[in-house]
């Protein structure tokens, strides 16, 4: 099961800016906080198909691999896939991969997995 961002997502000024209103900083640097915004709109995709409820889920587990930083310019889209379904003890937990490209890259520069706990 896949879900992919329905739009490319630019790193641009007005993204960036408002990382910096949110953390209060002047800096242009927030590759983390951009690739986090990727994988949330894919999550929100798994979301409003059902596959995730939208409320009562513990996020039991996470890892980011970097290959590099976000770069102003960067068109970046994701592609989320679940891969392990457990279902024990009325409980469902999604282990869940994120991968985030870079327009013309042929290998993410993001690669974040999750595993995220809910009642089914």
């Amino acid at each position: 099961m896949t879900f992919t961002t329905p739009e490319v997502i630019v790193v641009d000024d007005e993204l960036l800016a408002g990382f910096a209103d949110v953390l209060g900083s002047n800096s242009a640097d927030f590759g983390l906080p951009v690739v986090f915004s990727v994988t949330t709109e894919l999550a929100h995709q798994a979301m409003q198909s059902g596959t995730v409820p939208t409320d009562g889920i513990v996020h039991t587990s996470e890892s980011l691999r970097l290959r590099r930083e976000p770069r102003l310019g960067d068109h970046l889209s994701g592609l989320l896939t679940v891969e392990e379904i457990h279902r024990r003890a009325g409980a469902t937990q999604l282990v869940v991969r994120s991968d985030i490209v870079a327009d013309g890259e042929s290998s993410p520069i993001a690669v974040t997995t999750s595993t995220l706990t809910f009642r089914s």
